[in-house]
């Protein structure tokens, strides 16, 4: 597997391709502060988007808003290509036309779909990666990140893709997501969804990559990220997010996101 990769004001692109093993995929569920807009070129896997399945076939674009909880994998060695534009908060603050495909829309919906411009955005992004050298380089490459945003966020040019089928994980996915405040462990996700723990547990293990007990974390993490982000105390956050120790909440937000809530709140206001 190769990687180029080119760094510009607020934005970083990745351009990946070639064999890729079935150990390539060893994240898990996660979500970012910053958004995340993928050009796929080749290659297949399986997309799971907050509580939505999807089956990727190669050519689908797909968006990531930030704190928008996703996880992709496949289960064989294959030959993929894609480009990763990773875009920081502020630049989509300052520029909402630009940022209203990846915003916009509930969380989960609309990810993933197929632009009839492919080819023009493909040509944009080729071009990025060749102009590397010269004092307008930066200038030229930042351009054609503005005319490839434009031409995404242009609906008319979009086919929406379906969502893909896993009857038994949505399911658990989709109740655990509407309960979610409720819940404290996997005991709960089966009294829910009448799927036993053990079967929960491995359906976990097997598509995400984590335990029902981190997708259960990450989501009230998530949660909590949103109701700080309102105005809400930390303490009115940890509480209103369903944990139900507030030093826990305080330990695992710092674990997972690397600075405590308070910091975090304080760094977003």
């Amino acid at each position: 597997m190769n990687t180029q990769t080119q760094k510009l004001n607020g934005i970083t692109l990745h351009h990946v391709y070639g064999n890729v093993s079935r150990d390539f995929w060893n994240e898990h569920y996660h979500a970012h502060d910053h958004a995340e807009l993928f050009v796929h070129v080749l290659g297949k896997m399986d997309l799971f988007i907050e509580n939505n399945i999807y089956s990727h076939h190669g050519n689908e674009i797909r968006v990531y808003a930030p704190q928008e909880l996703h996880f992709g994998k496949a289960d064989f060695d294959q030959n993929m290509e894609w480009y990763q534009i990773s875009i920081d908060g502020w630049f989509l603050a300052e520029n909402p036309p630009l940022a209203n495909i990846i915003l916009n829309r509930p969380k989960g919906q609309d990810n993933v779909f197929i632009s009839k411009k492919q080819e023009t955005v493909l040509s944009l992004l080729n071009e990025i990666f060749q102009r590397q050298d010269g004092i307008l380089s930066e200038y030229y490459n930042y351009a054609n990140v503005i005319k490839i945003l434009c031409i995404l966020n242009d609906s008319d040019n979009n086919i929406k893709v379906e969502m893909g089928r896993n009857e038994s994980l949505q399911q658990i996915m989709e109740e655990t997501n509407k309960n979610i405040v409720n819940i404290q462990n996997v005991r709960d996700i089966a009294a829910l969804t009448h799927f036993s723990t053990s079967y929960i547990h491995q359906t976990f293990k097997k598509h995400l990559n984590i335990t029902p007990h981190q997708y259960v974390l990450m989501k009230k993490m998530s949660l909590a990220k949103e109701f700080l982000a309102k105005g809400e105390t930390v303490s009115e956050a940890c509480y209103n997010a369903g944990f139900d120790n507030y030093a826990y909440f305080i330990t695992c937000f710092k674990k997972i996101f690397g600075v405590t809530p308070g910091k975090h709140k304080k760094s977003t206001d």
